[in-house]
């Protein structure tokens, strides 16, 4: 992270960024427990003169887990304007805000005490702060802060020193940090919802299509084809009056069609009502009710299962006469039957 000075430019343009919203607040006694820790750390602290005409604050923003400083600012203002200090128990951003208005920007001093601010906060200093910053160890930082700063600047200085826990996202918000590239399975989860996506779009054009033409007025759903490679019929000879077997897809009436059907113990085969070529593609109608059709958007040759075929008569076999014959012949046989009984006992 950056060693070197913001301008005010950058502090302003930082401060521009939306407000928390995640409720993380400033420790007290012990560190705020959140459901999700937070992964970074501010450190805000201003020094003012018990005597003399410099004061000024600092901001120190760190991960926690590797002590890299991802964002850090230290004004140092001589001569220092008296009753503009800044209370470091604000928010980062505000505190960032309020840094300028403590005088004009002393950059020899600044920098001087910013190579302090440097030896004393070291990654494994930054390290162990963020998994203790109590209370008391904030102090005994301040104090260290304090000391190192008055024996640079030979100045007695009044530290305020506070910790506070930010989000991973509110420093994207703020653009100090940029968003963590999607883990595997983000990238499967959004590869998904794009496909998802792209298909409704696709049905949803597919509908609009097969809207297009024709004079029916109720409601038109989408169905997929039942594939028969072994005794189905090729899509490319289905003729008005087959039936066909579909799938319907989709919510809404689609879903309620669909549990009619099962509830009803109804196989889904639809009488083929329109045959219709738009734009380069194929769509089959099919006559579910009086109010609804279905249509089947056929992109390839395929072989449909086929219930009944247009103008096909189903050979009838003649159980009638078979049935008379067979019990005829049963007849005949009981009469002699009974013939020969009559003849052995009575004559």
């Amino acid at each position: 992270m950056p060693d070197e000075l913001f301008s005010v430019t950058d502090v302003k343009n930082l401060t521009e960024a939306p407000s928390r919203d995640d409720g993380v607040q400033s420790p007290t006694a012990e560190p705020v427990k959140q459901k999700q820790d937070p992964e970074f750390l501010a450190v805000k602290s201003t020094f003012t003169p018990s005597r003399g005409d410099m004061g000024g604050g600092f901001c120190i923003i760190f991960e926690g887990k590797t002590g890299k400083t991802v964002f850090q600012i230290l004004w140092l203002a001589k001569p220092y304007a008296n009753g503009q200090v800044p209370e470091a128990g604000r928010d980062w951003r505000s505190f960032v805000k309020s840094l300028p208005s403590l005088g004009p920007l002393d950059k020899e001093w600044s920098e001087k005490l910013q190579s302090d601010l440097k030896g004393i906060f070291t990654l494994e200093e930054k390290k162990k702060l963020y998994g203790n910053y109590t209370k008391a160890k904030i102090r005994q930082l301040e104090s260290i802060f304090r000391r190192t700063f008055e024996t640079t600047a030979q100045c007695v200085f009044t530290a305020t020193t506070e910790a506070e826990p930010v989000g991973r996202n509110e420093l994207e918000r703020a653009k100090i940090i940029k968003p963590l590239p999607p883990s595997p399975e983000q990238l499967a989860k959004m590869k998904r919802e794009q496909e998802e996506k792209e298909k409704a779009e696709q049905e949803e054009r597919e509908r609009e299509e097969a809207k297009k033409e024709g004079n029916f007025e109720g409601t038109v759903i989408k169905c997929s084809p039942v594939v028969d490679p072994v005794k189905g019929k090729a899509s490319s000879e289905i003729v008005p009056g087959d039936i066909i077997g579909v799938k319907i897809e989709g919510e809404g009436t689609s879903a309620l069609v669909n549990k009619y059907l099962i509830e009803n113990n109804i196989e889904p085969f639809f009488p083929v009502d329109e045959i219709r070529e738009m734009q380069g593609k194929k769509f089959i109608y099919v006559k579910i009710s009086d109010e609804i059709r279905g249509y089947v958007n056929i992109t390839k040759d395929i072989k449909m299962q086929v219930k009944e075929q247009a103008g096909s008569e189903q050979p009838k076999k003649n159980v009638s006469f078979l049935g008379d014959l067979f019990f005829f012949g049963l007849l005949g046989i009981a009469l002699v039957a009974l013939l020969f009984v009559i003849r052995y006992f009575f004559l």
